[in-house]
This record gives C-alpha cells, structure tokens and sequence, in this order.
C-alpha cells in the first residue's frame, strides 16, 4: 500500500508564512522492524524557517527525536513490524524566505517567495524509500544537482489562502477541486506536491491526449506562454508514444522568478532567463528545456532514481529527449541543439558520477545531461531502435510507480532485447561496468 499525505496548508500571502498539519499514514513493507523513521525536512536548510510544534505516532508523542540539516530521526516506543501500519501526524508553522539572488557558489534556490511568487516546493516532511539491510535513503544537500529520492505516494491537500490578493492565482500538481479561498487537491501515485502562487500569472490553458496543461506566466512574457503550451502538447504526445502513458491528469509549467528550471511531480518551473532569451524558434533553451522538463514525468516521476548517487538515469535520458523530440516535430532545429546546446561546450567527463563526484556544476553537467546524452544517441544506433525504445518502454512499465531504477537495472533490461555488443561504449562513457 502506498503511502498516503494528507496535508492541511494555511497559507498567509501577506505574511509569507504556513501553518501547517500533516497526516503521513504509512505501511512497514520494508521486510525489517523499523525501531524509528527517518523523514527528509528539505525546509530545515533555511535557518529559521521551519518550526515542529508536534509529533505523534499512533497517538502518542514522540519525544525521542534528533533534527539536524534535512534529517528528523524520531525513535519509536514500539517497534513498527512489517506488514504493519502507522498513522504520523507532524504540525509545524513554515516562515518562508526570500529567494535569493543567483550566485556562483550556490545553486539556486526554489522554495520561499519573491516579489513576484511563493513557491511551495519540498515543503513538507516526507518519508524517503528505505531499503532493505541499508536504512533510509536520505542524502546530504550539495551545492548543484538534486539530492533528493522519493517514493511514490498518494497526496490530499487542503490549502486555504488568507490575506491573499483577489488576483491570486495557484499553479499546482494537480487541479483544484474547489474555488476561493479553499483549495483541495488530490494526486495519486505522485514522488511530491508542490504549489506556487502569485497575483500576476497570466494562464495558457490546453489539453492533449486527456491531460490537462496549463502554463503559467508573467504578464510582460505575451503569447510566449502559447508556444510552451503548444510544444508541450507535442512533447507529451510524443513520450507517451515512445515511453509510456503520461502518469497524470494534469501538467502545470510555471515561469520561475529566478534562474534555474526544476521538475517536480506534474508540474515544472522554467527559468525566466530562458524567456529573455527566446527567440520564437524551436532552436531555443525555451523549448528544448520545456520539453526536457516534460519529459522529467517519466524519468524522475514515473521511473524514480537515486539523483544524487545515479543522476544519469534521469537527466540523460531527458536530454537525449530534447533530441527526440526535435527529430520528430522539427527537424531543422536539430543543428542548433546539437552544435549550441551540446558540442559548444566540449563536454566531457564520465556519465555516471554522483552529484558529489564532480568539480562543479558545468563539469556535473558535461558529464550526466550533455555526455549522457551522447552515450544514449549512440547506443541506440548500436542495439537499433526496437531494442532501444523497447527498453525503455520496458522500464516504465516495470519500474513506474515501484521500485527505483539503478545502472544495474538499466542494462539488465537492455540485454533481454539486444546481444549486442556494448563493453565499449560503456567503457567509453563509464567510469564503472555494469
């Protein structure tokens, strides 16, 4: 049984603050007796933001409980057996932070707010994957890449908006269910929820396929929001052909009022720097980071991976899409992305690096998105493209919404559609054999 959130969020617009209680019923189907659970606080990086007011288990406090960093380790009086279940419930007041200016020493942050939007991003405790005879798959934060591994679960969340603009507008990982100033929302299957919000958003809205998109951008961007719209639809028609079923009702792209793009459980930010820059062509970091950030539904959110130990599994693969997607919507854009976004900046490097492996965040990128993407491309001309698009249709179907896709993986599922031989390539791209 997956585990269930429910979330009951009041947000103070005015006040950049959240009062927040969590319900977390959760079910032991580790194989192990679990003596404490281990939950990432991704907002207790921020001094002075996160405040726990209480914590229960089964109705009883827990007093026994260390918070450090992103790490809260409550002991449990009585040893969860499994197959057993727990009810947890967390409440806890969040005083959001600015977001701060761009730096070369520090990635960029999303959660907190601007003048312009709030952005509710890894905001609640949640409990990361554990696995069998290591423990709670919990990584330390560092200054590029992701580090965090979720498991799927199934979310409610109830949010009401006070001292909030009539003008307020929410973009968010599903639909909301109700109007005014109660929102409700309900996500199965889903690695997070993440919520922003802002007065100023002008809303595209469309569908493809049964889902419903809505992209969500500043006033000053005009028709802007119409492409990414448009190229979006292509892109979710085109990966649920060559992948899977898209996992969702709905898909929310949100411009962010900072410089970084990041997916997140349907829905994903793209960097107001990207609309400076834009063009009107399919040649553009616009388009091609909407349709990467599209195509994070599948290798991020419906096939999950450790991203800070294997990164490649997700952020190659979603590269080498951009590629795709190019292929076979527009052609003559495909120079562009191959001189401008990939040989420009000569990558090089291994593909399989941990976030913690690398000197910094071009030579991580190098390495796992641009490299990465280069080994796929020419791995599929070596095993064709029926062993390449069934293998990877293979692991959505196999690893979508269960356990975590890991190289070992990969490879195992490749070799049960092709002979071919990849020593060398693996070899060239790879610092470890599969």
């Amino acid at each position: 049984m997956p585990t269930q959130y429910q979330i009951e969020a009041r947000l103070d617009y005015l006040a950049k603050a959240v009062s927040v209680v969590e319900v977390i019923r959760y079910t032991n189907s580790t194989g192990e007796a679990l003596s404490e659970l281990v939950f990432a606080v991704e907002a207790n990086r921020y001094s002075r933001v996160f405040s726990l007011e209480s914590l229960t288990a089964g109705g009883e406090a827990l007093a026994e409980y260390e918070l450090e960093k992103n790490r809260l380790a409550a002991r449990l009086s009585t040893s969860l057996q499994p197959g057993e279940s727990l009810e947890i419930e967390l409440r806890f007041q969040l005083e959001l932070p600015e977001i701060p200016e761009p730096g070369d020493d520090r990635r960029p942050e999303l959660f907190g707010y601007t003048e312009r939007q709030v952005n509710l991003v890894d905001w609640y405790p949640y409990l990361p994957p554990y696995l069998a005879g290591e423990g709670w798959l919990l990584h330390d934060a560092w200054y590029y890449g992701e580090h965090q591994v979720y498991e799927s679960a199934d979310y409610v969340v109830d949010l009401t908006l006070v001292n909030a603009p009539d003008t307020l507008v929410v973009a968010a990982s599903a639909p909301a269910q109700s109007e005014g100033t109660h929102l409700r929302y309900e996500l199965k299957g889903a690695r997070n929820f993440s919520l922003s919000a802002s007065p100023e958003y002008r809303v595209f809205n469309g569908e493809q396929g049964g889902t419903a998109i809505a992209v969500y951008t500043f006033p000053f961007e005009g028709n802007t929001g119409a492409d990414i719209l448009r190229h979006a639809q292509q892109a979710l028609d085109l990966y649920t052909r060559l992948y899977g079923p898209y996992p969702h009702d709905s898909l929310a792209i949100v411009e962010a009022d900072f410089l970084d793009g990041m997916e997140f459980s349907g829905l994903f930010f793209l960097s107001k720097g990207f609309f400076n820059i834009y063009d009107g062509s399919p040649g553009s970091y616009l388009i091609s980071i909407t349709v990467h950030e599209t195509a994070h539904q599948w290798w991020y959110e419906t096939v999950g991976n450790d991203q800070a130990l294997e990164p490649w599994l997700d952020e190659a693969l979603c590269t080498y899409s951009e590629y795709l997607y190019l292929a076979e919507y527009h052609p003559e854009a495909i120079p562009w992305w191959q001189q401008v976004r990939v040989d420009f900046y000569q990558p090089e490097g291994p593909v399989d690096g941990s976030i913690y492996d690398y000197s910094g965040y071009i030579p991580y990128r190098n390495g796992v998105y641009l490299r990465g993407a280069k080994f796929l491309a020419d791995l599929r001309e070596r095993v064709g493209d029926d062993a390449f698009f069934g293998t990877l249709s293979d692991l959505v179907q196999h690893y979508g919404q269960a356990d975590l896709l890991t190289s070992d993986a990969f490879f195992n599922t490749l070799a049960e559609r092709s002979t071919a031989d990849i020593q060398d390539l693996v070899a060239e791209y790879f610092t470890a054999q599969p």
